[in-house]
Parts: structure tokens; sequence; C-alpha cells
């Protein structure tokens, strides 16, 4: 059986429904293996211990997990039924983001994101994966939200095993629904990728002195004709990585032309990169690896789909910028903020 259906058919009976196969899970939302795979087979449903296996291993969010002697399984978070998953309170990071559709964006501004049948609120550390999540509903709208000053304001936040953030519910007023990010790329080799992996893939490092520049690119082209034709002669292996910077600190450094149509960068003095780490928003993510290989990029996204060709600068539209207005482009997003206000009966 495909293991795309076999996942959905685990996510209705590990999060939402074990009954209906007449399965049973414990208060951490554990199952027995054997007896899953046995019920399963009863609907219908036929895979082997083998296939169950591959299926945790391949799922592209980590949704399910394996005791480690695999005699037990269980969804890592989204449950609808009564469980308690024992996660440890954590720090989240300064932004989070969570992909939605524009018909659920009146109700979020008037009651903030609520967990409704499930146990928690669901945000993603990066921008890529609540595209995504947005993206099984239709055109994805994504909300940033100021995940460390609601921490800091008492709310507490989990992360489940998958990398999955978790809160109670975020109101509104913690929600950024007016930001647009530039994506940039930036080549580089080993030692320079240990660095970023050291700050949980947030930030680069700090430039050596004779560097006095830091300079990302505008398109994915450039930065693999860099790593692949020069990181590699000068380090063995080069990467490509991937990343959102808030695209109105971006417009102070203009875009700079050093060759061909495609060599266009920014430079960022060295002195300015703290603070230039300070707007990336979300994580940095490999996206090319060279020489070539097969690439896990660090969100656990395809790298596939993870891959860029544009030639020109990418932007990416966060909250109401996202909405399709092209039939109303020289309205401000004011007008719009109070429309949507409007239509949905929320007081100014």
């Amino acid at each position: 059986m495909d293991q795309k259906k076999i996942s959905k058919f685990l996510s209705l009976v590990l999060r939402h429904d074990p009954a209906s196969i007449g399965i049973h899970l414990d208060d951490q939302g554990w199952t027995d293996s054997s007896a899953l795979i046995e019920a399963a087979k009863r609907k219908g449903v036929v895979f082997d211990m083998d296939l169950l296996e591959q299926v945790v291993l391949n799922n592209d969010k980590q949704r399910f997990a394996l005791s480690p002697d695999k005699t037990r399984i269980r969804a890592n978070q989204g449950h609808s039924v009564s469980v308690e998953l024992n996660l440890e309170k954590r720090t989240p990071p300064r932004h989070l983001f969570h992909g939605t559709v524009a018909k659920f964006i009146g109700s979020i501004l008037e009651k903030g994101l609520e967990k409704d049948q499930r146990h928690d609120v669901h945000l993603s550390a990066d921008i890529d994966t609540a595209l995504k999540v947005g993206e099984r509903r239709g055109k994805p709208v994504i909300l940033m939200i100021q995940a460390l000053e609601m921490h800091e304001a008492g709310h507490e936040f989990h992360c489940s095993d998958n990398g999955v953030w978790l809160v109670d519910h975020v109101p509104s007023s913690f929600i950024r629904f007016d930001v647009k990010t530039t994506v940039l790329y930036r080549p580089l080799g080993p030692e320079e990728l240990q660095l970023i992996e050291a700050s949980a893939w947030t930030a680069f490092p700090p430039r050596l002195p004779e560097q006095p520049i830091f300079y990302p690119v505008t398109n994915e082209p450039y930065a693999i004709q860099i790593a692949r034709d020069w990181n590699v002669k000068a380090s063995g292996s080069g990467f490509v990585t991937r990343f959102h910077v808030d695209s109105a600190f971006l417009s102070k450094y203009p875009v700079e032309k050093v060759g061909g149509q495609q060599h266009t960068e920014h430079w960022i003095p060295a002195e300015e990169l703290e603070e230039f780490n300070r707007h990336i928003l979300g994580l940095i993510i490999v996206t090319r690896t060279y020489p070539e290989r097969v690439h896990e990029s660090n969100d656990d996204q395809d790298s596939t789909s993870a891959i860029r060709k544009e030639n020109i600068t990418k932007e990416v539209t966060l909250g109401f910028e996202a909405l399709d207005r092209s039939e109303f482009s020289t309205r401000t997003f004011a007008e719009i903020f109070d429309e949507v206000k409007a239509e949905s009966n929320i007081p100014s």
C-alpha cells in the first residue's frame, strides 16, 4: 500500500479516532505496534512492521514515533483525543510562524489562533514549513508570531520530538499580519556551516578581520556557481543556504551587480552583520550540497521542493500582504485591514 495513504490512516487512528479500528491509546498516546497492524488489516489497510517503520522514518513532518524496541507507536502531536505527551517547557525562538488561508483571517484577528479540537496551536520555526501547512487548504497566508514576547508574558511553549512548537493559544496582539520578507542565498564552506548549525540555524557567524563585507546573493543559480566552483576547491565541499530577511530592513542595502545578469548580491558591512542576523526571519536552510549528493535539509523538507530556480530576488509576503489583491493594488494595507475587520464585525 502507498506510504502516503498509510500515513493518513495513522494520523486518523493515532491522533483522532483509535476506537474506529478498536485500538487503545495509553495516557501518553502510545499503542501496541502489532495490535495496530492487526487492527488495520481487519479494516483493509494492510502493512507489516517493515513498512510501518518506513512510513515513520520517511514521513515528511516526522509525525510519528516508534519506541526504541519498536513495540509501541504514537503520534508526536496533533491529537484531538485526550493524551499527555509529557513535553518539557521550552523557551521559543524570537519568531515562530503559522500557515493558514485568507478565510480564517477575520476570526484570527478577533480571537487569535485557537487550538479548536486539538490539544495545542501548532507553530513552525521556519517560513517554508508554514507555507506547506497553509497550502493544504489553498493559497497560504503566513502569520508571524512574536513567540519570545509571548513567552516573556507568561505563555508556556513546548516543542514536540519532530520540531513542532506547541502553545495553548496565540492572542492576536502577538501576531504580525503585515511583514514582507526577501529570500536570499548564501554559498559557504563546511566551517561556516558548522557555526550556523551551532546557532540553531538562526545566524551567520562574525566575519574574520580580513573579511570586511558579508555578501548574501539574490538568487540560487549564482549561489550554486560559487558553492560548486569556489567553495569545493577551497575547502573540499560547498553548500547553498536559503533564508528570509525582513524586506524593510534589507532595503537600506542596495542590490549590487558584480558581473553577469544573475551576479547580484547585497553588501553588508561586517560590523552590521549582528543586526542583519536579528532581521533573519525563520531558519537558515541548506538546499544544495557539493559535491552533489542527496541532501536532507534541516527543516525536514523534500530537497526538490526546496530548490529555487529564479534569477531574481524572490520576495515572500506574510499575512494580509499574501492575499491576492491585484484588482485593488493601489489600496493600502490599512484599508484592507479595516475592511476585513468590518466584514468580521470586529470593533476598532
